[in-house]
């Protein structure tokens, strides 16, 4: 990859890993209700998490796109129903309870999980990441990506460690219930907008 495509990814995974969704919460709330200790060791247990969705989105959709691809298409659709199925589901959903006792190492675990678990990973991956992805890398160059994502994960949570400090007199379930609609909200309009595009694509390709 050029450097102009490095400088790209590494903003997309700063906007990705900063722009508010259920780990984000999670980890706020960690910090908050169970101290920066615990915050801090789930950002970094997040960011093992998402080093590894990341190495497994370059090796796994390297090898796809040689054997088939003709599966971009589809994996966009994928990515396209994702987004809406999970916006949906943030729509719905109650804020997450934690327990009533979570060391640090019981933090570090919970990030990991969360990160595996969390829709907008599984969105962020397929629709975001998925695109620098090419078959020609060398395994040096997948393994710098894979660290790149996870390591400017690990940073940005641990600043919202920290800002859950901060905000630990204002985080209330009513918060935590509207701003997971906002984002619900806002994935199932990306998600119709991607499925828009895609389809005007696939119409110019007919015409042509």
């Amino acid at each position: 990859m050029t450097e102009t495509d490095w400088a790209k990814l590494a903003l997309l995974c700063l906007a990705g890993a900063a722009s508010p969704g259920l780990s984000w919460l999670l980890i706020l709330s960690m910090s908050a209700a169970r101290g920066i200790r615990v915050g801090i060791s789930g950002a970094l247990g997040h960011g093992l998490g998402i080093t590894i969705f990341a190495l497994t989105t370059v090796f796994g959709l390297s090898a796809l796109l040689i054997a088939m691809p003709e599966l971009t298409t589809a994996l966009t659709l994928a990515g396209v129903l994702l987004l809406l199925y999970f916006g949906y589901q943030l729509t719905t959903a109650h804020p997450p309870v934690l327990p009533e006792r979570l060391t640090t190492q019981g933090g570090f675990i919970a990030g990991f999980f969360i990160a595996i678990v969390n829709p907008k990973v599984l969105v962020f991956f397929l629709a975001v990441f998925g695109p620098f992805v090419e078959p020609t890398h060398s395994v040096k160059t997948q393994l710098s990506m894979g660290a790149l994502a996870g390591g400017i994960d690990a940073l940005v949570y641990i600043c919202v460690a920290v800002t859950g400090m901060a905000l630990r007199q204002v985080l209330d379930a009513n918060r935590i219930r509207l701003i997971n609609r906002l984002i619900g909200y806002f994935l199932i309009l990306s998600g119709l907008w991607i499925f828009i595009q895609e389809i005007s694509n696939l119409i110019k390709m007919v015409d042509n």
